[in-house]
């Protein structure tokens, strides 16, 4: 098991403030959580091409993909976001010739990470063509990590999830939404660089 959970010191309530780890698909393929979570994306995929490329990750190649988990408070310090995940990429990479077993020691030579997260995607976006509203526009990300993730992405699917309370006026215009991404692992050296200077922009 790779990852980070995140604690305040002498907390007496020993509450969790943040988690993030990668699981290996195939490893936990007969876990029943995931077998829920791979037949409620193949049910909420809408994209047909997407869709034979999910199959496909899920499936045959599931022993290749990391399952990226991070949760977190909502005001949890963004600036703890860049070591968090420099964090878990090393300890994979360490796993790699470290773990116990051959076999172990596999389970972490991703090929493909597999994020799952949640946006707020303008309700109109998909109407609009042209350069008349921009990427940035048509999307707010709840975590700044996701923004990174999906530019570099290989491909993926958005997908409505039930609305909730808007505070806001400015959220007025945009549905809650289920977003899925698929990220090469050779793209994490460029994630990794890109989330520092995101976070550093803030």
């Amino acid at each position: 098991m790779v990852g980070t959970v995140v604690k305040i010191e002498d907390d007496e309530d020993d509450a969790v403030y943040s988690v993030i780890t990668a699981l290996n698909l195939g490893r936990y393929q007969d876990n029943k959580c995931i077998n829920e979570l791979k037949g409620y994306l193949l049910k909420v995929c809408k994209e047909n091409d997407v869709l034979a490329k999910l199959r496909s990750l899920m499936g045959e190649h599931a022993r290749d993909v990391g399952l990226v988990v991070s949760q977190r408070v909502v005001n949890l310090p963004p600036q703890l976001l860049p070591p968090l995940y420099d964090a878990l990429f090393d300890e994979v990479s360490w796993a790699t010739e470290d773990e116990s077993t051959e076999e172990l020691q596999s389970s972490f030579r991703f090929k493909f990470y597999l994020i799952i997260s949640k946006i707020y995607k303008h309700k109109s976006v998909d109407q609009i063509k042209g350069p008349s509203r921009s990427q940035d526009e048509a999307i707010m990300y709840i975590k700044p990590e996701d923004e990174v993730f999906h530019k570099l992405s290989s491909w993926s699917f958005s997908f409505a999830l039930p609305a909730q309370q808007v505070t806001t006026n400015e959220l007025k215009s945009y549905q809650f939404t289920g977003l899925v991404m698929a990220v090469e692992a050779s793209k994490v050296s460029a994630f990794r660089k890109q989330l520092h200077l995101l976070i550093d922009e803030e």
